[in-house]
């Protein structure tokens, strides 16, 4: 059951991050304007608008919660599963009306990217740090959340990769020029949070802290840590470097495309080393689990895009 559920939060936190990430870059636009979004905005807010069904398919989860959390044996005044569930909820809910509403209110844009950091920093240590519940770092729901930023701005790409790759026109390379350029400030904060993460914890060398790296860093999992650097940071950011590549809506959506598989990794990264602390071990419910889910998702979303066909220009000045 563990196994089961544990595998389960990792393919669920993924799909989160596609449409809690789609709805924070859908704010980012709308607070910023240009031309530049128009490839994407369809398909990040088809991903918004999947955020209440994200939001229900949590429920195994928060009833599975004494199966997955350590602290439930140990229960505090703030990590105790009636005031856990009853935080997780009015997060979920948050976030679903603020997903929900993204692509019809701009003017909620700015309020609703404070409410997003806000919530999403809480529920990271919810839903993730606590697994190890004696660690904390003060910069770990902005890691999260820029990953999953990282990960909507990705999709988007990915799929308008596809969807314009015909295009030769100089309006199109200009727009895929400015998603790149997206894609690498997100590659570089993501970086630099993680490092600067590890290098103030590192420094420090205080036990309630380093244990949470004890198990990423000398066990198998550090096999893991170094896929992130290698394809999570210096082979996006090398390939994004390139104007060119930028420039070509394949290439861009083909980049995009891998730094979803290794945002994955990362969401695998922050879960499994927590829960199976002696080394690698992948149960043969975690494939099944991410098919399942974002198989599911993707389903949803495609619905979504075809139910309400946007033309981007107009959403932009909704």
């Amino acid at each position: 059951m563990n196994n089961l559920l544990v595998s389960y939060l990792a393919a669920w936190l993924f799909v989160l991050a596609l449409s809690l990430g789609s709805m924070a870059n859908l704010m980012v636009h709308q607070l910023t304007g240009g031309r530049w979004g128009e490839p994407v905005l369809p398909a990040w807010a088809a991903a918004s608008r999947l955020m209440p069904l994200v939001a229900i398919a949590a429920l195994p989860i928060l009833v599975g919660a004494r199966w997955i959390f350590p602290w439930v044996h140990e229960p505090g005044r703030w990590l105790n599963l009636p005031f856990f569930e009853a935080r997780s909820v009015a997060y979920l809910v948050i976030l679903s009306v603020l997903a929900w509403l993204a692509p019809r209110r701009p003017k909620l844009a700015a309020p609703g990217l404070l409410a997003y950091a806000f919530t999403m920093t809480l529920a990271s240590f919810d839903w993730i740090a606590s697994l190890t519940p004696h660690w904390y770092s003060s910069g770990f729901g902005l890691v999260v959340g820029t990953g999953q930023m990282l990960a909507g701005a990705a999709f988007g790409v990915a799929v308008a990769g596809r969807a314009w790759g015909g295009r030769e026109d100089e309006g199109t390379r200009l727009r895929f020029n400015d998603l790149g350029n997206l894609l690498l400030m997100y590659v570089l904060t993501w970086a630099y949070l993680a490092y600067t993460q590890y290098l103030v914890i590192w420094s420090e060398n205080l036990p309630h802290e380093i244990h949470w790296y004890v198990s990423r860093t000398q066990t198998g999992w550090a096999g893991l840590g170094i896929f992130l650097i290698a394809f999570h940071f210096f082979v996006p950011l090398l390939i994004l470097l390139s104007r060119a590549a930028k420039r070509a809506p394949r290439i861009a959506g083909a980049i995009a495309l891998a730094l979803l598989v290794a945002h994955f990794g990362d969401v695998y990264w922050l879960v499994m080393p927590s829960v199976r602390p002696d080394g690698v071990s992948i149960a043969w419910s975690d494939p099944v689990a991410l098919a399942l889910v974002a198989g599911a998702w993707w389903s949803l979303w495609r619905r979504s895009l075809r139910a309400h066909p946007l033309n981007p220009e107009a959403l932009a000045h909704a």
